[in-house]
């Protein structure tokens, strides 16, 4: 069972064809520009990797808080906003992934889904700004295949589902404070695969590894105030709404138990968040406290319960030339993993990470991460879940654009354990700009065993494809 009530553990790759495919694309794609490959190596160490932004990227703006360029507001002053204006946005998408070693009624053709994303902006006369997008699909494999073939929690959850992601107002209340009510995504920390300090809003791990984190985060609704004092910002946060992970339903081919996932226990009450942070020359630093809900939980009286926990974390990055070199630190207080006992636990999370962007238009990123569960009771190994006292987990990751950045290939690998043996995933992928508003995607997917979760799930491997069109 695929779930994320617990830290997963992983093994070094039985089948580590996908990787050698994956580096042969890319290299093989860049072969009549190899002089340019090596000219990035002489060239003046970029700041940063511009990114182009694309139509999609405009829609999918408020699932993300941008990382800021500068900690220190700009007291500049502010072009008037003439009148009010508003738009409408959105994309639909036809998604099919094809299993080629899942048993049945998973297999071969698993998933033929249809989804709709509509995006409201409306820009105030005074500067404010309110903005909604919601989502809704359809899973059309469940009715074509025959509904009688699957669990009800397997329908319930993954056939059709609609949903209100981000709606909230921002604005400035003077020039060194400003302001984001309602439901929002909030990033802490600077990995792109494992979170350490990221922890204010819960994902989406139905369909675990086939996604990047930043399309699973869930949004939450806060109150959100930045205030501004020379090169540091301060924000303090109101967290309104008590929203967790959803997990593969029982049935699904992420978790082949046919015992139904308790409900979680529901919380109405308002927890607080701080992060202080500013950017320097060359380097930046961001302090983080909190008080959570516990996103894994524990079953408890027939539900998942989500007691109260402490959090305290740091993250630093110092850049030098074309290296980022990043870190990120995290204490939690109050932990409990099972009924059996009442003892509260403690685990602290470390990551150090490396990105590279010296060959043009490519960027090369390694994370290590490690949880260390203090004052570990050796009890804790029969659990369900296989509560480890450590548990290691490694991220490699290339990126690097094509054809005038209309070819986007990709490749990562994510594996857990101390000598990468106890399971874990790699996925290689293309994103294709057919044109400004159509881009498709293409990618496979290979599960790797070597733990008690990831052995279950390792014949899940698939091939995908996604087409998109952006209005």
């Amino acid at each position: 069972m695929f779930c994320s009530c617990r830290v997963l553990s992983l093994t070094t790759p039985s089948r580590p064809k996908l990787a050698f495919l994956a580096m042969f694309l890319m290299s093989s794609l860049n072969a009549e520009n190899l002089d340019a490959l090596m000219d990035g190596f002489d060239e003046e160490p970029k700041v940063k990797t511009e990114i182009k932004k694309d139509a999609v990227d405009d829609i999918m703006e408020g699932f993300d808080d941008e990382p800021i360029s500068s900690s220190k507001k700009n007291n500049s002053k502010k072009p008037k906003v003439k009148e009010a204006q508003g738009a409408l946005t959105g994309r639909i998408t036809e998604q099919t992934a094809y299993a080629y070693s899942s048993e049945t009624p998973h297999d071969n053709f698993s998933s033929l889904k249809s989804s709709l994303l509509l995006d409201y902006e409306y820009k105030f006369e005074n500067g404010f700004k309110f903005k909604t997008n919601a989502k809704a699909y359809y899973d059309a494999i469940y009715s074509l295949r025959g509904r009688e073939k699957y669990t009800k929690d397997e329908l319930h959850e993954l056939e059709s589902e609609v949903e209100l992601f981000d709606a909230y107002i921002e604005g400035s209340l003077a020039d060194n404070l400003d302001m984001k009510l309602g439901r929002q995504v909030v990033v802490w920390g600077r990995s792109d695969t494992i979170r350490i300090t990221d922890v204010l809003n819960p994902l989406d791990n139905r369909r675990p590894g086939i996604v990047d984190i930043e399309d699973l985060r869930l949004p939450v609704a806060m109150a959100k105030f930045d205030y501004f004092v020379d090169d540091w910002r301060i924000t303090p946060m109101a967290i309104l709404e008590q929203r967790f992970s959803k997990n593969p339903p029982a049935g699904s081919v992420f978790n082949a138990s046919s015992t139904s996932i308790p409900n979680d226990e529901k919380h109405n009450d308002i927890l607080p968040a701080l992060s202080i942070g500013a950017e320097f020359s060359g380097w930046d630093a961001n302090f983080y406290a909190a008080q959570l809900r516990d996103d894994a939980g524990y079953f408890a009286n027939g539900k998942l319960q989500h007691d109260k926990v402490n959090m305290f974390g740091a993250a630093f990055n110092v850049l030098n030339g074309s290296w980022l070199l990043k870190s990120e630190l995290a204490h939690f207080d109050g932990l409990k993993y099972t009924t059996t006992q009442q003892k509260e636990f403690k685990r602290s999370d470390g990551l150090v990470g490396v990105e590279y962007n010296g060959i043009a238009d490519t960027l090369i990123s390694y994370d290590a991460s490690l949880r260390k569960i203090h004052d570990y009771d050796n009890r804790l190994k029969n659990e369900r879940f296989e509560v480890q006292e450590d548990t290691y987990q490694h991220a490699f990751r290339v990126s690097s654009d094509f054809m005038n950045a209309t070819l986007h290939a990709n490749y990562l690998v994510s594996l857990f354990g101390k000598s990468l043996d106890k399971g874990g995933f790699q996925r290689a992928w293309i994103k294709y700009d057919i044109a400004d508003a159509i881009y498709a995607n293409v990618g496979v997917i290979d599960y790797l065993s070597g733990s008690q979760q990831f052995d279950a799930i390792a014949d899940n491997d698939m091939i995908f494809l996604d087409v998109s069109y952006s209005f």
